[in-house]
């Protein structure tokens, strides 16, 4: 088998480094952020992806996925305080049951390309891919 079946350690280190959203929120107070004041009523895009790759907050390698890392539930992918996203129980459920399925029921699915080659979705909202190729069928191995 080519691929690992997701852990909920797995799937919170996904979400630490690749963080699917963008929201959009709007300042109730103008903020003084030393070079840049956002005016009261302004709109905010928060870059929660950023914050999961933070070396002071997630070491050195912040950048890099590690199941292993101590601090892999300390993200903000489903927004933080009144606005944490109610679903984020469910969606870390669908993934460690829905991924593991997919596993099952093909063991041999791998990337169809490069993973270098696999393009980021040109979007400012959402974190992704344009596609995901892949092959279903068995592996040479």
């Amino acid at each position: 088998m080519l691929c690992t079946i997701p852990t909920p350690q797995m799937v919170d280190e996904t979400l630490r480094l690749e963080a699917p959203c963008l929201p959009m929120r709007y300042a109730i107070e103008e903020l003084d952020l030393g070079d840049v004041v956002i005016p009261k009523g302004d709109a905010m895009m928060i870059a929660f992806g950023a914050a999961g790759r933070d070396p002071g907050a997630h070491g050195e390698t912040a950048d890099v996925f590690d199941v292993t890392r101590p601090t892999r539930r300390e993200h903000v992918a489903f927004g933080h305080g009144v606005h944490h996203c109610v679903g984020a129980p469910l969606a870390r459920l669908e993934a460690t049951i829905a991924l593991p399925a997919v596993f099952a029921r093909f063991p041999g699915i791998r990337l169809a390309e490069p993973p270098e080659g696999i393009l980021p979705l040109e979007s400012f909202i959402s974190n992704g891919h344009r596609t995901l190729p892949v092959l279903l069928g068995p592996a040479d191995v």
